[in-house]
């Protein structure tokens, strides 16, 4: 399945941009938890179900979009980008990933900075056409010294960083700003480390009380706030979880002011999901994904959605979850004719 050039304009009247490239799945053990697999199998699902016409729909990732040492280390300490690059990370830090069953560490390498690189693409699409998504990304558990929860470099706080230094560097005096939010199951804790401070980016995660990094009791983890932190208890629906939205997003919009939105669409607020304690269902998934992307249209501000995560033993299942989130940017994209 390729994609190339500037062939997906053609395929501007039924979706938005999507960004997907072959690498971003690569050999993996069929027990682990994370379903490594699903990128490609999300692909798959859209081109099965008609969503995304054809394989030459799909926006790639360019070699401008590809990102150098120096981009990364803005978010990630050398010592650790290094280290897991050669493969020579303390087994303690490995541990914390969760990829040690990894069949090829190079392979795991290459997929993670395309991964980046594609949300980076998926960002700078939004800015041209007002709303973008990946097909892969919400790599949010990623510190900026260590990995966490299946996370290994931040492509959130990445493309954060590389649109405002390249905003930064076409206007000095413009002030680019971004919104992070994330309403994956579990708190985006490593992005609110990583930009802590950062007067030009505002973190907003809404997710489980109790579920990972919080409650579990470890050192390393617990610690981080985001500048909006909404802590749903375990079991909250589709109503709960719709009211906490509602309640902040618009306001944070509304004051922050973003010039951005990176949009973390996690699907494990999923009442089935292997690893998430709330109890939202796919059509309370397809809502919450809708009002975000309205809530930016009408404000004008581009976004770029990013899939997160999802954990289900069933990979078509799995797959087609993570499909709610185009479905949603499709269907408000053909409603208002392109943004």
């Amino acid at each position: 399945m390729r994609a190339s050039g500037l062939a997906y304009l053609g395929s501007l009247s039924r979706h938005p941009p999507i960004v997907y490239q072959e690498g971003l799945s690569v050999s993996w053990p069929e027990t682990h938890t994370f379903a490594m697999s699903k990128f490609a199998d999300l692909a798959h699902v859209l081109l099965k179900d008609g969503v995304v016409a054809s394989a030459g729909d799909f926006v790639p990732v360019l070699p401008e979009d590809h990102l150098t040492d120096a981009q990364f280390l803005r978010c990630h300490g050398e010592e650790y980008y290094r280290g897991f690059i050669s493969d020579t990370l303390p087994p303690g830090l490995a541990r914390r990933i969760g990829f040690t069953q990894r069949p090829d560490h190079q392979a795991l390498v290459s997929r993670t900075k395309l991964e980046c690189a594609a949300t980076v693409r998926a960002a700078r699409l939004a800015l041209e056409h007002g709303l973008a998504v990946n097909c892969a990304g919400g790599t949010h558990h990623a510190h900026r010294h260590w990995g966490s929860g299946f996370t290994v470099l931040n492509d959130l706080a990445i493309a954060a960083s590389v649109l405002r230094t390249e905003s930064l560097e076409a206007n000095p005096s413009q002030d680019f700003r971004v919104a992070i939010v994330d309403l994956d199951v579990h708190q985006g804790d490593g992005t609110a480390e990583i930009l802590k401070g950062d007067e030009g980016c505002f973190t907003m995660s809404i997710h489980c009380a109790e579920n990972f990094p919080l409650g579990f009791y470890q050192e390393h983890l617990g610690k981080d706030s985001s500048d909006l932190d909404v802590a749903l208890p375990a079991g909250a629906g589709d109503q709960d979880f719709g009211r906490a939205l509602a309640e902040h997003l618009p306001s944070v919009l509304d004051a922050f002011k973003p010039d951005l939105v990176l949009y973390d669409a996690g699907i494990d607020p999923f009442e089935g999901d292997r690893l998430g304690k709330l109890c939202l269902t796919e059509f309370g998934l397809y809502r919450r994904d809708k009002y975000v992307f309205e809530e930016c249209a009408r404000r004008g501000v581009p976004c770029a959605a990013v899939i997160g995560g999802g954990y289900d033993k069933d990979r078509r299942a799995l797959a087609k979850r993570h499909s709610i989130v185009h479905r949603a940017a499709a269907d408000l994209w053909t409603s208002k004719g392109g943004l």
